[in-house]
């Protein structure tokens, strides 16, 4: 039976994931606020067209990516041989596990958290402490000093944190992620820091990676960048510490498209941080109104909030269902009575806020 024959971690009863086939397109009438993508009209409509100038060479020739490790290196003021370009910040994340861990390592996660983090830990049949969010008024947060103490007793091989974390919106400062990185260091702990939502949370560890061989970063363009949909992010790392990255990577990291058109994205990178500040200044306008009606929010960082419509929940669930998607609800205690939306511009969160006030 092939079932004898697989990694021990893929007979998990509890390990499903989706069928591509199986996928359900979104209504393209509606307002897309349910996945943390960049929908800012002005700036998609700029990137839009970058594809009319990537030639045929980017679509029937295997990748060339030292340019791009090379622009990395630029804007994020580290070497190229810092740099491993992913699938996503997810390959980022799935790289690690696959460089780092064996059967039954020790994995400290958050939770709630990215969904992945869980579905690789059973993937490679490791061992896996959590740390729970606590409920909190302003947002969901989790004690430094209980991260610590965890660390200590436990001492896990691979400890992930995102920072901001999803769907939190939750981040721990500067100052206590160096002291967790120098802590991780001195335990013999890799830790990886997802810094998937830079720049909307414009803090970075990244500068870190040269002193310290234990610290990975995971990045993405498919958030402020707003390119979900090219499946492309890297890794940062010190050097010696990526070279293990490289030895098991496929034949070519990403495809030639992809490279083309982030090689020519990064040329516009002002355009980026412009759309981040209009989709930051919607958050604000956004979250000020929802107060004017009465409605409790969450203090996150990154382009989404929470807001929880209390009573009038189920009204404004329906009123809203036919004109934008977001996420009506959590199982997790800690966001519990919350909805999601993705940070958008003030023009896409007016037609809602009419909504509301109609009702």
């Amino acid at each position: 039976m092939v079932k004898d024959l697989l990694r021990n971690g893929l007979n998990n009863e509890s390990l499903n994931r989706p069928f591509g086939w199986d996928s359900k397109p979104r209504d393209k009438s509606l307002l897309w606020l349910d996945k943390n993508e960049n929908v800012d009209v002005l700036y998609n409509n700029f990137m839009s067209e970058i594809p009319s100038t990537i030639s045929i060479d980017n679509i029937n020739c295997y990748p060339e990516p030292a340019k791009l490790y090379y622009k990395l290196s630029e804007i994020d003021g580290l070497s190229p041989e810092s740099f491993i370009l992913t699938p996503g910040s997810d390959g980022a994340i799935s790289s690690t596990f696959n460089v780092f861990l064996n059967k039954d390592d020790k994995v400290l996660i958050t939770k709630p958290t990215f969904a992945m983090y869980s579905i690789y830990c059973k993937v490679y049949n490791t061992k896996v402490d959590y740390l729970e969010y606590e409920r909190d008024l302003n947002c969901p947060y989790i004690n430094l000093d209980k991260i610590i103490k965890i660390l200590n007793k436990t001492k896990p091989k691979l400890f992930c944190l995102p920072n901001p974390d999803s769907p939190t919106g939750s981040i721990l400062h500067p100052d206590e992620l160096t002291k967790l990185i120098k802590l991780c260091d001195k335990l013999n702990i890799i830790i990886l820091i997802d810094e998937a939502y830079y720049p909307y949370y414009d803090e970075s560890v990244i500068e870190k990676t040269k002193h310290f061989q234990n610290l990975i970063v995971a990045r993405t363009f498919s958030k402020a960048w707003g390119l979900a949909g090219l499946r492309l992010g890297y890794a940062v790392g010190n050097p010696k510490t990526i070279e293990y990255f490289h030895k098991i990577k496929p034949m070519y990291e990403i495809g030639s498209y992809s490279i083309a058109f982030i090689e020519k994205a990064i040329d516009f990178e002002y355009k980026m941080r412009e759309s981040v500040k209009r989709i930051m200044m919607g958050k604000e306008y956004f979250i000020n109104e929802l107060k004017k009606l009465g409605f409790h929010t969450l203090v996150t960082q990154g382009n989404f909030l929470h807001v929880n419509f209390g009573d009038r929940s189920n009204l404004i669930h329906n009123s809203l269902e036919s004109k934008v998607l977001y996420r009506k609800s959590f199982n997790e205690e800690c966001l519990r009575g919350f909805s999601r939306f993705t940070a958008t511009t003030k023009e896409n969160f007016i037609p809602i806020i009419k909504i509301l006030k109609n009702l």
